[in-house]
């Protein structure tokens, strides 16, 4: 009631003050339109739009699971995720295309904001300082805590300059082949490297190239085929060279590379093949221009659509071993999206690297492939070839790191593929090979870090 009544005392007097004001003044009638204030001329600002983050992710470009993840998955979410960020995307090509264009921009300092990482190079790029070290940036806005073992991610310094959805650890070497182009041809699935090859000769009399493979920059030497052929003779000796505990001068090794001199000379790869790229190669199996294709399994996914498309792993030189029991992964916690340490927006690289390495797994996840960083995706039928793949995975007793990524210095791996690529030249013999890397070897810095 008292507020009330001031509020009515207040009424009361503004209208007497109006009416004195007025009082004795004849009312004019004024036509013209009340001259606008200068608040009235001045139009209401309107909210101004966050100005949208600039970032340059560099991808890689020849890799048909990598395409698929950038156009299906990176692209067609980002406007939902990250609605305040315009990405500048470049296509970083594949193998050693893309390993000099990071070296160059590494140089010159104009490496991307976020770039697929690969351990071959890495080494160099954290070097100098310009890998970030992702530790306390997903450690405070939570996301390690998507990822079931994230010691994986940590290199030997116990820092964490990558991100991957773990897929890679479940990458082992295969070897692709079509069905019918065996049937046909009366060739069986070879259990020993005898049996390849005599494989290879029948293919081979029959007009049909036996296998491809990527010999550009010594891709396939370096990648698996000479730790596999190691591993085929004595997986001791590929495990003892993960840990220093021998060189190249190593009996086995010689055996192990001779096979590839081998296989170089007597027509298993296309001709050329050292200068075939990886694109190249794996359409010349697509196409059913060769019978086989010698890869990774990361290529299953990409390949089971093709239901006459079937799988082995490489065949064993020493009965002693089982053909099945021992592999290769690749895994290499220096594998995935980086961020550049120098990037005008740190924060926003971290973030986009989250959302693509998010979006990887999603992609994986779909085709039932088993991963590190955990999503909520409820796998489906996994094609038959995928449940070949795991069947091998899971039957394999032993399981090696990659020697290329988990033993080499930026350099010492950059020759490992240089001299390799000499071997399917057919012109390079294996005991040369051996006298030529083991200088390099000896210099590698991996185990003085």
């Amino acid at each position: 009631m008292k507020m009330k009544k001031q509020l009515s005392m207040f009424f009361t007097v503004a209208l007497a003050m109006s009416m004195i004001g007025c009082g004795g003044q004849k009312a004019e009638t004024n036509t013209k339109q009340a001259a606008p204030t200068e608040t009235s001329k001045t139009e209401t600002p309107k909210p101004a739009s966050e100005e949208k983050v600039k970032l340059r992710l560099m991808s890689l470009s020849t890799d048909e699971n990598q395409i698929k993840i950038l156009e299906n998955y990176i692209k067609k979410n980002l406007a939902a995720e990250l609605p305040n960020v315009e990405i500048e995307f470049e296509p970083g090509g594949g193998g050693e295309d893309y390993s000099n264009k990071l070296k160059t921009y590494n140089a010159s300092g104009d490496l991307p904001d976020v770039w697929y990482s690969e351990a071959g190079f890495a080494t160099a790029v954290i070097s100098a300082g310009n890998q970030l070290d992702y530790t306390q940036y997903i450690t405070d806005d939570s996301f390690i805590k998507n990822f079931a073992i994230p010691e994986a991610l940590k290199f030997s310094d116990g820092k964490i300059y990558a991100l991957s959805a773990g897929a890679d650890t479940y990458f082992t070497p295969r070897i692709f082949y079509h069905k019918d182009i065996f049937e046909q041809n009366g060739v069986a699935i070879p259990k020993t490297f005898d049996e390849f090859m005599a494989a290879c000769k029948t293919l081979k009399e029959k007009g049909i190239v036996p296998m491809s493979i990527m010999g550009k920059g010594g891709w396939a030497p370096q990648l698996y085929m000479v730790q596999t052929m190691i591993q085929s003779e004595d997986p001791q000796v590929a495990l003892d060279l993960l840990q220093n505990k021998t060189d190249f001068t190593n009996p086995v090794v010689l055996k192990a590379v001779k096979k590839i001199e081998t296989m170089a000379k007597e027509g298993v790869f296309p001709e050329g093949v050292a200068n075939l790229d990886y694109g190249p190669s794996l359409e010349l199996f697509t196409s059913k221009k060769t019978a086989m294709f010698g890869g990774f399994s990361w290529e299953t996914a990409n390949l089971s659509a093709d239901p006459n498309i079937g799988m082995f792993m490489w065949p064993t030189s020493n009965t002693q071993y089982a053909t099945e029991d021992v592999t290769q992964f690749w895994g290499s916690p220096l594998n995935g999206y980086a961020v550049n340490s120098n990037s005008k927006n740190v924060e926003m690289a971290v973030k986009l690297a989250e959302y693509c390495v998010s979006q990887e797994a999603l992609f994986y996840a779909e085709q039932g492939s088993k991963l590190n960083l955990q999503t909520n995706v409820k796998v489906g039928e996994q094609s038959e070839l995928m449940k070949e793949n795991i069947r091998l995975y899971e039957n394999t007793k032993l399981k090696i790191p990659t020697i290329f990524l988990n033993a080499m210095d930026a350099k010492t791996g950059t020759e490992f593929g240089t001299i390799g690529g000499n071997l399917l030249t057919g012109a390079y013999t294996a005991e040369q090979y051996v006298e030529d890397f083991n200088s390099i070897w000896q210099e590698n810095t991996w185990f003085k870090k």
